[in-house]
């Protein structure tokens, strides 16, 4: 998946989220959040690269940035 902005990277993780078999409520305790909580940092305007690193530490995965010279 080609992430442009934030709200891809947020869809990203979701679709990781989904496809780990992880409950966000697990993954909100993980973190030491309430689920509320959570749902607030998924739906934050400026969520992050680092913010996504945070869960995708949780449900064992990772993320690969690679940048690439326009043509």
């Amino acid at each position: 998946m080609d992430i442009k902005n934030n709200d891809d990277l947020k869809i990203a993780v979701l679709k990781a989220i989904d496809d780990s078999g992880y409950k966000k409520s697990f993954i909100a305790d993980k973190m030491g959040i309430s689920r509320q909580a959570f749902s607030n940092f998924l739906n934050k305007s400026n969520f992050s690269l680092d913010d996504a690193n945070k869960i995708l530490n949780v449900i064992n995965m990772y993320s690969n940035t690679v940048i690439h010279k326009k043509d």
